[in-house]
């Protein structure tokens, strides 16, 4: 302990057990109280502010968000009466375990962080703390931290009193599909374990878990959100371990509790005007939709219905029909030179198709939000927005099929495709080619939105999709997010001719080398989130089409997300409610050697899984759990693999993938 231990009213003193109960004195207040979760919030211990969650069917665990207010710099301590261990735990974190059978136990799953905010509740800045003391008795744990001036203190704290203890052996024992990466669309960071759960879910909201660009702060991430939903419930399905739903909850209310008195939610990602991102929202939506298939419950069903009419207004008037728009700074021109003033961009108005000057005509959020709209239906019954749908589906289709200047764009695009070699190949081209690959990505492609403008299409010749007609850059990592919200898109409305389309564009990158140029960029390059997102998108194929070579084309995805160690889409698990109805789910099982990477592609009576081995060393297949079925394997090259009772287990050589499914 510190010198200072003989004169203990230098510190703020916080002992543990009154922290996550509120004092008889104090007052709280019910932030949600729903029959499936409660969430109370309270101000005390020298204006600390605490956000306590309980679940009343698990009432032996409760979670507290403690946050110490900014101020003078001074020095905390924080105190566990009673006989305590401080253990390491496999699911992340710090275990606080006591001797006595009848106390609770604590998991710590972060370190206490130090954080700066704006006045919109954006993190600016996050420090790891000095712990500058530490004294383990039979009678107390206590640890001293130093605040410097100006910041917050954040700590989460579960408890688990004794007849919850079946959280804290789960948490012990973790299988080796909890501890496999998982890809979260916003943060474009990786989720390892339970305790990164609260890398994102910070004093009761969702954020990022990265600085965004440009203004390199955190913001609030309901994508991320989604994202962690449906990785928790697919590990749920996988391991049946209860902790998982309690984890779903909090997500589920963190998110309802941020949304904003006209329905949205807003963010401020690239200004202080607080704008809303209809993608963000969006993920919100398919959250509480896929919530609401759990747990029936009024609160969820209103926030549902708020965000249903909200996103249902935020629409432009074209020639074809509806356009949802991309964000909120759309709303105006005003607005869009804010941004410009903000981000260094700029923006080019014009009235293709009829629209208005500021609608930037982003093609993968309209689909987004026609599919968000359509599954509120799906799950809720309400019809109400079907005329909405039904135009932005005419609009969808009128664009899809537009086809002018072919030979004019047939050629640009030839150019076009020589920016987009991986390096190992660009060296190699002739010289007039790597000529016309350098006055391309000088001249031609800064000036492809003039071309956009004058001979509007989406769907190029060789494949590729654009991702907007209205905006002076081009994204050609897009083509991989486009094709996901199609599929997605498609299975909402399969009447959709959009089997060509679709065909066409994965034929543009799997028999191009356009994954390798997503791949090989270093890590926290913006173009190589597409890789994972390409998985998601064949994931999508594979629960749309049974053929063969999209396996083959999943599988190689794996193995190149899995190479630029980005981890997959937790779709994956085989929990995603858009593309497997919940009474359909079969559960991910869970490989011996964590090294192994699954794909479960079941649903229903079709029960289908992936296995892919991107190491160098042949790997046997073996189960942690015996909740696979008698499958029929197939190797990579459509050769059947023996697995009769009493065989050894099949291998899977290295750089391979086996493809198990019931005959």
């Amino acid at each position: 302990m510190s010198n200072q231990e003989a004169h203990q009213s230098v510190y703020d003193i916080y002992e543990l057990q009154q922290i996550i109960e509120p004092p008889a004195d104090v007052e709280s207040g019910y932030v949600v109280n729903s029959g499936c979760f409660e969430r109370t919030q309270w101000n005390s211990l020298n204006e600390a502010t605490i956000i306590l969650d309980r679940f009343p069917d698990e009432a032996g665990a409760s979670c507290c968000f403690l946050r110490l207010p900014s101020g003078k710099e001074r020095a905390s301590r924080f105190i566990v009466r009673g006989n305590y261990q401080a253990l390491s735990c496999p699911s992340g974190g710090w275990l606080l375990k006591s001797v006595e059978a009848t106390f609770p136990s604590y998991w710590v799953p972060q370190a206490p962080v130090l954080r700066t905010f704006d006045s919109s509740g954006r993190i600016l800045s996050e420090n790891p703390v000095s712990f500058t003391g530490f004294k383990a008795s039979s009678g107390e744990l206590a640890v001293d931290i130093v605040i410097p001036g100006n910041m917050h203190l954040d700590i989460t704290v579960w408890r688990f009193l004794p007849e919850a203890s079946h959280i804290q052996a789960a948490l012990e024992r973790p299988l080796s599909l909890e501890t496999q990466s998982i890809y979260l669309w916003n943060s474009q960071t990786g989720y390892r374990s339970l305790a990164d759960v609260y890398l994102y879910l910070v004093h009761g909201h969702v954020y990022t878990n990265r600085f965004i660009w440009p203004h390199m702060w955190k913001i609030c991430s309901e994508l991320d959100a989604y994202t962690l939903y449906v990785a928790l419930d697919g590990l749920e399905l996988a391991t049946n371990k209860k902790f998982y739903s309690l984890l779903k909850r909090q997500l589920l209310f963190s998110v309802i509790t941020r949304q904003a008195s006209d329905g949205g939610w807003y963010h401020g990602e690239w200004t202080d005007l607080m704008e809303s991102h209809y993608r963000f929202h969006n993920g919100a939506m398919l959250l509480l939709e896929a919530g609401l298939e759990e747990w029936p419950d009024d609160i969820v069903r209103e926030a549902l219905g708020k965000g249903a009419s909200f996103i249902s207004r935020q629409t432009d008037k074209t020639d074809y029909g509806l356009w949802f728009l991309h964000d909120s700074l759309e709303g105006s021109a005003e607005m869009m030179d804010e941004l410009c003033k903000q981000t260094g961009s700029r923006w080019i108005p014009n009235r293709i198709f009829g629209k208005s000057p500021t609608n930037k005509l982003i093609l993968n959020t309209h689909l987004d939000s026609i599919v968000a709209l359509d599954r509120y239906r799906e799950v809720t019954g309400d019809n109400q927005y079907s005329k909405h749908v039904a135009s932005a589906r005419a609009a969808t289709r009128a664009v899809l099929g537009l086809r002018p200047a072919e030979l004019l764009y047939r050629l640009v695009y030839r150019a076009i495709g020589l920016t987009l070699l991986p390096a190992s190949e660009a060296e190699r081209l002739p010289f007039l080619p790597r000529a016309m690959k350098r006055l391309t990505w000088m001249y031609l492609t800064p000036q492809l939105h003039r071309l956009k403008r004058m001979f509007p299409r989406f769907v190029m010749p060789g494949g590729l999709i654009e991702r907007h007609l209205s905006m002076p850059h081009c994204d050609f990592n897009y083509p991989a997010v486009n094709v996901m919200d199609l599929t997605r898109y498609w299975r909402c409305f399969p009447e959709e001719d959009l089997a060509g389309i679709l065909n066409n564009a994965i034929k543009a990158v799997t028999d191009t080398s356009m994954m390798k140029y997503w791949a090989e960029t270093k890590a926290g390059n913006p173009q190589q989130f597409a890789v994972v997102v390409w998985v998601e998108a064949l994931y999508n194929m594979c629960t749309l089409n049974k053929e063969p070579a999209y396996r083959r084309y999943l599988a190689a995805a794996i193995m190149s997300a899995e190479d630029a160690g980005l981890g997959l889409p937790p779709s994956l698990l085989g929990s995603d409610h858009e593309a497997v109805k919940i009474k359909q789910r079969s559960p991910c099982p869970s490989p011996t050697d964590a090294r192994l990477r699954i794909a479960n592609l079941s649903c229903g009576d079709n029960m289908e899984f992936l296995v892919v081995n991107s190491t160098d060393t042949d790997l046997e297949l073996t189960w942690e759990q015996n909740t696979v079925p008698t499958l029929s394997w197939i190797t990579s090259d459509g050769q059947p693999v023996a697995t009769a009772g009493g065989e050894s287990p099949p291998c899977i050589p290295s750089r391979d993938w086996l493809w198990g499914k019931i005959n």
